[in-house]
Protein backbone atom coordinates (compact mmCIF):
# COMPACT_ATOMS: atom_id res chain seq x y z
CA UNK A 1 0.00 0.00 0.00
CA UNK A 2 1.15 3.58 -0.81
CA UNK A 3 0.85 6.54 2.11
CA UNK A 4 1.43 9.94 2.48
CA UNK A 5 4.28 10.77 5.35
CA UNK A 6 4.25 13.66 7.56
CA UNK A 7 8.48 14.02 9.83
CA UNK A 8 8.74 16.19 12.63
CA UNK A 9 11.08 18.00 13.29
CA UNK A 10 13.68 16.63 16.11
CA UNK A 11 17.29 17.27 15.75
CA UNK A 12 19.50 14.15 16.28
CA UNK A 13 16.58 12.40 17.81
CA UNK A 14 15.61 12.10 14.02
CA UNK A 15 17.65 8.87 13.51
CA UNK A 16 14.38 7.04 14.84
CA UNK A 17 12.92 7.96 11.77
CA UNK A 18 15.46 5.13 10.13
CA UNK A 19 13.27 2.63 12.47
CA UNK A 20 10.29 4.15 10.90
CA UNK A 21 11.34 3.42 7.55
CA UNK A 22 12.26 0.19 8.46
CA UNK A 23 9.01 -1.04 9.37
CA UNK A 24 7.07 0.41 6.43
CA UNK A 25 9.53 -1.35 4.26
CA UNK A 26 8.87 -4.70 6.58
CA UNK A 27 5.31 -4.34 6.02
CA UNK A 28 5.38 -2.96 1.92
CA UNK A 29 4.46 0.34 2.65
CA UNK A 30 5.89 3.04 0.03
CA UNK A 31 5.50 6.74 0.43
CA UNK A 32 3.89 8.73 -2.12
CA UNK A 33 4.33 12.03 -0.88
CA UNK A 34 6.15 13.52 2.17
CA UNK A 35 6.37 16.70 4.08
CA UNK A 36 8.68 17.33 7.12
CA UNK A 37 10.42 20.16 8.89
CA UNK A 38 14.41 20.60 9.87
CA UNK A 39 15.86 17.04 10.53
CA UNK A 40 12.16 15.59 9.33
CA UNK A 41 13.30 17.10 5.90
CA UNK A 42 16.70 15.74 5.72
CA UNK A 43 15.07 12.79 6.30
CA UNK A 44 12.20 13.45 3.49
CA UNK A 45 14.70 14.33 0.90
CA UNK A 46 16.62 11.28 1.54
CA UNK A 47 13.41 8.61 0.93
CA UNK A 48 12.18 11.01 -1.83
CA UNK A 49 15.72 10.24 -3.47
CA UNK A 50 15.22 6.95 -3.30
CA UNK A 51 17.56 6.12 -0.55
CA UNK A 52 16.21 2.80 2.20
CA UNK A 53 16.43 2.69 5.41
CA UNK A 54 19.65 0.11 5.19
CA UNK A 55 21.30 3.15 2.72
CA UNK A 56 20.38 5.18 5.77
CA UNK A 57 22.12 3.19 8.29
CA UNK A 58 25.17 2.67 6.34
CA UNK A 59 25.38 6.37 6.30
CA UNK A 60 25.53 7.12 10.04
CA UNK A 61 29.63 7.08 10.45
CA UNK A 62 29.81 9.59 7.67
CA UNK A 63 26.90 11.46 10.01
CA UNK A 64 29.22 11.17 12.99
CA UNK A 65 31.99 11.87 10.81
CA UNK A 66 30.09 15.36 9.40
CA UNK A 67 29.09 16.17 13.24
CA UNK A 68 32.25 15.92 14.34
CA UNK A 69 33.56 18.22 11.75
CA UNK A 70 31.15 21.23 12.68
CA UNK A 71 31.69 20.67 16.42
CA UNK A 72 35.53 21.68 15.81
CA UNK A 73 34.32 25.15 16.93
CA UNK A 74 33.60 24.01 20.84
CA UNK A 75 37.64 24.25 20.22
CA UNK A 76 37.11 28.12 19.73
CA UNK A 77 37.88 30.17 22.36
CA UNK A 78 35.06 31.48 23.52
CA UNK A 79 34.99 34.90 23.45
CA UNK A 80 35.84 34.30 19.43
CA UNK A 81 32.53 32.18 19.60
CA UNK A 82 30.44 34.58 21.06
CA UNK A 83 31.91 37.30 18.31
CA UNK A 84 31.32 34.97 15.31
CA UNK A 85 27.68 34.47 17.10
CA UNK A 86 27.01 38.04 17.08
CA UNK A 87 28.39 38.88 13.78
CA UNK A 88 27.49 35.74 12.12
CA UNK A 89 24.17 35.03 13.85
CA UNK A 90 24.94 31.36 14.27
CA UNK A 91 28.23 29.48 15.97
CA UNK A 92 28.57 27.25 12.72
CA UNK A 93 28.19 28.41 8.67
CA UNK A 94 25.74 24.98 7.98
CA UNK A 95 27.44 25.15 4.41
CA UNK A 96 28.63 21.56 5.43
CA UNK A 97 25.13 19.88 5.48
CA UNK A 98 24.27 21.94 2.39
CA UNK A 99 27.42 20.22 0.73
CA UNK A 100 26.54 16.86 2.18
CA UNK A 101 22.76 16.52 1.16
CA UNK A 102 23.78 18.19 -2.60
CA UNK A 103 26.29 15.20 -2.63
CA UNK A 104 23.91 12.69 -1.63
CA UNK A 105 21.24 13.54 -3.91
CA UNK A 106 23.69 13.65 -7.18
CA UNK A 107 24.54 10.39 -6.39
CA UNK A 108 20.92 9.80 -7.42
CA UNK A 109 20.43 11.77 -10.21
CA UNK A 110 18.28 14.60 -8.28
CA UNK A 111 19.37 17.91 -7.45
CA UNK A 112 16.03 20.44 -7.92
CA UNK A 113 12.78 19.76 -6.67
CA UNK A 114 11.78 19.14 -10.57
CA UNK A 115 13.64 16.19 -10.28
CA UNK A 116 11.26 14.77 -8.60
CA UNK A 117 7.04 14.18 -9.04
CA UNK A 118 5.06 16.99 -8.29
CA UNK A 119 4.58 17.87 -4.59
CA UNK A 120 6.78 14.86 -3.70
CA UNK A 121 8.56 16.74 -1.04
CA UNK A 122 8.10 19.36 0.87
CA UNK A 123 9.23 20.76 3.79
CA UNK A 124 8.86 24.14 5.97
CA UNK A 125 11.11 27.38 6.84
CA UNK A 126 10.52 30.12 8.55
CA UNK A 127 11.62 33.84 7.40
CA UNK A 128 12.33 36.04 10.39
CA UNK A 129 11.98 39.15 8.62
CA UNK A 130 8.56 38.91 7.86
CA UNK A 131 7.58 37.10 10.38
CA UNK A 132 6.43 34.18 7.83
CA UNK A 133 6.09 30.95 7.63
CA UNK A 134 7.80 29.34 4.39
CA UNK A 135 6.30 26.52 2.19
CA UNK A 136 9.44 24.73 0.20
CA UNK A 137 9.67 25.19 -3.09
CA UNK A 138 6.38 26.81 -3.43
CA UNK A 139 7.06 30.09 -1.49
CA UNK A 140 10.72 30.76 -2.76
CA UNK A 141 9.45 32.45 -5.71
CA UNK A 142 8.86 35.58 -3.57
CA UNK A 143 12.39 36.55 -3.50
CA UNK A 144 13.91 38.09 -6.08
CA UNK A 145 17.11 35.88 -6.69
CA UNK A 146 15.45 32.96 -7.24
CA UNK A 147 12.40 34.64 -9.26
CA UNK A 148 12.07 31.36 -11.57
CA UNK A 149 11.45 29.75 -8.13
CA UNK A 150 15.01 27.10 -9.14
CA UNK A 151 15.72 25.72 -5.80
CA UNK A 152 17.91 22.94 -5.27
CA UNK A 153 16.62 20.76 -2.33
CA UNK A 154 19.74 20.77 -0.79
CA UNK A 155 19.45 24.89 -0.06
CA UNK A 156 15.90 24.30 1.12
CA UNK A 157 16.96 21.60 3.80
CA UNK A 158 19.85 23.61 4.56
CA UNK A 159 16.57 26.60 5.22
CA UNK A 160 14.34 24.25 6.90
CA UNK A 161 16.98 22.36 9.29
CA UNK A 162 18.84 26.11 10.09
CA UNK A 163 18.91 25.79 14.35
CA UNK A 164 18.47 29.51 15.47
CA UNK A 165 22.42 30.05 16.89
CA UNK A 166 23.33 27.09 15.76
CA UNK A 167 23.50 27.60 12.42
CA UNK A 168 23.64 30.97 10.61
CA UNK A 169 20.54 32.17 8.86
CA UNK A 170 20.27 31.90 5.56
CA UNK A 171 19.88 35.15 3.56
CA UNK A 172 17.81 35.98 0.43
CA UNK A 173 16.77 38.99 -1.17
CA UNK A 174 13.60 40.86 -1.88
CA UNK A 175 14.35 43.84 -3.06
CA UNK A 176 16.74 45.55 -1.81
CA UNK A 177 15.65 43.82 1.77
CA UNK A 178 17.09 40.99 3.43
CA UNK A 179 15.29 38.48 4.55
CA UNK A 180 16.68 36.02 7.31
CA UNK A 181 15.34 32.29 6.71
CA UNK A 182 15.81 30.16 9.79
CA UNK A 183 14.53 26.45 11.55
CA UNK A 184 10.73 25.37 10.39
CA UNK A 185 10.43 24.30 13.42
CA UNK A 186 10.16 27.93 14.60
CA UNK A 187 6.78 28.11 13.32
CA UNK A 188 5.35 24.53 12.17
CA UNK A 189 7.79 21.63 13.43
CA UNK A 190 4.97 19.09 12.34
CA UNK A 191 3.46 19.99 8.79
CA UNK A 192 0.34 18.27 8.77
CA UNK A 193 -1.60 21.22 7.14
CA UNK A 194 0.28 20.83 4.15
CA UNK A 195 -2.06 17.83 3.00
CA UNK A 196 -5.32 18.08 1.84
CA UNK A 197 -7.47 16.25 4.40
CA UNK A 198 -10.39 15.65 2.43
CA UNK A 199 -8.19 13.40 -0.29
CA UNK A 200 -8.89 9.92 1.00
CA UNK A 201 -7.05 8.30 -1.63
CA UNK A 202 -4.30 7.01 0.63
CA UNK A 203 -3.32 6.97 4.05
CA UNK A 204 -2.05 9.77 6.02
CA UNK A 205 0.78 9.10 8.28
CA UNK A 206 2.10 11.63 10.73
CA UNK A 207 5.72 10.84 12.58
CA UNK A 208 6.06 12.75 15.43
CA UNK A 209 9.32 13.05 17.93
CA UNK A 210 8.78 14.15 21.49
CA UNK A 211 10.81 13.29 24.93
CA UNK A 212 7.57 14.47 26.81
CA UNK A 213 4.01 13.12 26.84
CA UNK A 214 1.82 14.66 24.48
CA UNK A 215 -0.74 16.92 25.63
CA UNK A 216 0.26 17.15 29.16
CA UNK A 217 -0.19 20.11 31.29
CA UNK A 218 3.35 21.99 32.01
CA UNK A 219 4.49 22.90 35.72
CA UNK A 220 4.77 26.70 36.03
CA UNK A 221 6.51 27.97 38.91
CA UNK A 222 9.37 30.23 37.83
CA UNK A 223 10.34 32.49 35.27
CA UNK A 224 12.58 30.11 33.76
CA UNK A 225 9.39 27.38 32.98
CA UNK A 226 6.99 29.94 31.98
CA UNK A 227 10.05 30.87 29.50
CA UNK A 228 9.98 27.17 28.27
CA UNK A 229 6.15 26.84 28.34
CA UNK A 230 5.78 29.86 26.27
CA UNK A 231 8.18 28.27 23.67
CA UNK A 232 6.45 24.75 23.23
CA UNK A 233 3.46 26.88 23.07
CA UNK A 234 4.44 28.96 20.14
CA UNK A 235 6.11 25.96 18.53
CA UNK A 236 3.17 23.41 18.87
CA UNK A 237 -0.28 25.83 18.97
CA UNK A 238 -0.22 25.85 15.00
CA UNK A 239 0.49 22.19 14.37
CA UNK A 240 -1.82 20.43 17.01
CA UNK A 241 -4.61 22.60 15.63
CA UNK A 242 -4.54 21.19 12.24
CA UNK A 243 -3.85 17.55 14.01
CA UNK A 244 -7.10 17.43 15.87
CA UNK A 245 -9.19 18.30 12.74
CA UNK A 246 -7.53 16.29 10.21
CA UNK A 247 -9.46 13.12 9.71
CA UNK A 248 -7.23 11.62 7.60
CA UNK A 249 -4.13 11.39 9.66
CA UNK A 250 -2.96 8.69 11.54
CA UNK A 251 -0.74 10.05 14.20
CA UNK A 252 2.16 8.20 15.66
CA UNK A 253 4.08 9.41 18.46
CA UNK A 254 7.82 8.35 18.92
CA UNK A 255 9.26 8.72 22.38
CA UNK A 256 12.46 9.76 22.56
CA UNK A 257 15.27 10.35 25.57
CA UNK A 258 15.88 13.86 26.66
CA UNK A 259 18.42 14.51 23.85
CA UNK A 260 19.34 17.89 23.56
CA UNK A 261 18.29 19.38 19.86
CA UNK A 262 21.85 19.85 18.46
CA UNK A 263 23.81 16.71 20.61
CA UNK A 264 25.26 15.06 17.66
CA UNK A 265 28.05 13.78 19.69
CA UNK A 266 26.27 10.53 20.22
CA UNK A 267 27.81 7.29 20.69
CA UNK A 268 27.10 4.46 17.68
CA UNK A 269 24.88 2.36 20.92
CA UNK A 270 22.61 5.37 21.36
CA UNK A 271 22.57 5.83 17.45
CA UNK A 272 21.02 2.34 17.23
CA UNK A 273 18.64 2.55 19.94
CA UNK A 274 17.04 5.68 18.17
CA UNK A 275 16.68 3.65 15.37
CA UNK A 276 14.90 0.53 17.56
CA UNK A 277 12.37 2.86 19.20
CA UNK A 278 11.23 4.56 15.81
CA UNK A 279 10.55 0.34 14.28
CA UNK A 280 9.06 -0.50 17.55
CA UNK A 281 6.67 1.87 17.60
CA UNK A 282 6.04 1.92 13.84
CA UNK A 283 5.57 -1.89 13.95
CA UNK A 284 3.06 -1.44 17.07
CA UNK A 285 1.25 0.94 15.23
CA UNK A 286 0.90 -0.99 11.71
CA UNK A 287 -0.61 -4.03 14.07
CA UNK A 288 -3.17 -2.20 15.78
CA UNK A 289 -4.18 -0.46 12.62
CA UNK A 290 -4.12 -3.90 11.25
CA UNK A 291 -2.10 -2.47 8.19
CA UNK A 292 -0.38 -5.37 8.12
Amino acid sequence: MQADVVFSGGGVKALAFIGVLQALEEYGITIRKVAGTSAGAVIGALVSAGYSSEDLIKMLPELSMFARAEQKMNRTPTILRWLLLYWKKGLYSGDGIKEWMDRKLFEKGIRYFEDLPHEKLRMIASDLTDGEMLVLPDDIKRYTNDKQGHLTIAEAVRMSASLPFFYEPVKLKSGKEVHYIVDGGVLSNFPVFLFDEEEQQVPLFGFQLTAEEIGATRKIDSVVELYEALFHTMKEAHDQRFIKKNPRLRWVVVKTPSIPTAGFQLRPEKMHALIRSGRAKTIDFIEKEGLK
